[in-house]
């Protein structure tokens, strides 16, 4: 069992894990624990992928955090003040303030859900290579979607994978991943090679609104920069648009014809707009955009004369 029984019912705010592995002897850093949790605040949404398998990217939320042997449910029962110019931990347990000055744990508990049929192929995959999935011992790769500084990737391991007896989410089976603080590093999207083209595409602000035209004049993995050949206020009106870019005259054998996007407008400057890349259209339904479609779109667009090299 994961956790003991809540003395308080809904209203105690957290509550031990028990038996937990021994201690490592060096305590994870306040300020890199502060990093942490605003990168993968609870509540927030994440994504992963298992260990050298970046074409598997999956998403989940953060349910509580694992504080040494503590659950935490939510992130106002964590207070950070300075005593005697050190960073310590004010857990609310039971209406009690209780103090962690040194935090050798920190794991995340992200909920088990069945794989979705889009996911089956890497269940079968790693049923075959590990004899599960999300099993114990399992090394995955963590992207928070809930910060603007970069994308936060960090590392973890499957610590375990439980039916919570008791509490908050009693009856739900939950995944305890214990962060590897010290791999927590911020991907500058900027870095990512941007490659330079010159194709048509079209941009809409809803499925059923007028085409605007518009050119491709460059893309990275996770937005798109359209030059507008007609300067329309609607556009910037709207966070939500729709491009579609069609390569059916560069496409090659078993590529994509055409590809269309969702996206969230990141700014507008001159006559451009910069698209974040939020989804992809699929069997007739927007679904999440996931990196497999971001490296789609790429090498298609390598195919194009239109784009430099």
């Amino acid at each position: 069992m994961l956790m003991t029984k809540l003395k308080r019912g809904l209203f105690q705010r957290s509550a031990p894990i028990s038996s937990p592995p021994p201690a490592p002897t060096a305590a994870i850093s306040a300020e890199r624990l502060i990093d942490l949790m605003r990168c993968f605040p609870i509540g927030g949404k994440l994504r992963y992928f298992p260990e050298h398998r970046k074409d598997i990217v999956l998403e989940s939320i953060v349910i509580a955090y694992g504080v040494n042997n503590q659950l935490v449910y939510s992130q106002n029962d964590i207070q950070i003040d300075a005593d005697d110019g050190s960073l310590v931990f004010l857990l609310d347990d039971n209406w009690m303030d209780k103090v962690i000055r040194d935090v050798h744990q920190f794991c995340l508990l992200i909920p088990y859900v069945a794989p979705s049929q889009n996911d089956l192929d890497y269940v079968r995959r790693a049923a075959l290579e590990t004899g599960g999935y999300l099993m114990r011992g399992e090394t995955l790769t963590l992207m928070s979607l809930c910060n603007a500084r970069g994308v936060p990737h960090v590392n973890s391991t499957v610590r375990k994978r439980v039916l919570m007896k008791e509490g908050y989410y009693a009856n739900h089976a939950m995944v305890v991943l214990e962060v590897k603080a010290d791999t927590l590093d911020h991907v500058d999207q900027r870095q990512q090679l941007r490659l330079r083209t010159n194709i048509p595409v079209t941009i809409k602000t809803s499925e059923t609104a007028p085409d605007q035209e518009g050119t491709l004049v460059d893309f990275s993995e996770s937005s798109l920069r359209i030059r507008l050949h007609d300067r329309t206020e609607a556009v910037a009106d709207k966070k939500g648009l729709i491009a579609t870019i069609d390569l059916s005259g560069s496409a090659g054998p078993g590529r994509a014809q055409r590809f269309v996007f969702a996206g969230k407008l990141l700014r507008r400057d001159d006559d451009c707009v910069v698209l974040g890349l939020t989804g992809r259209l699929k069997h007739n339904r927007f679904r999440d955009m996931e990196l497999m479609d971001a490296l789609d779109l790429k090498a298609s667009l390598l195919q194009h004369p239109a784009t430099e090299h």
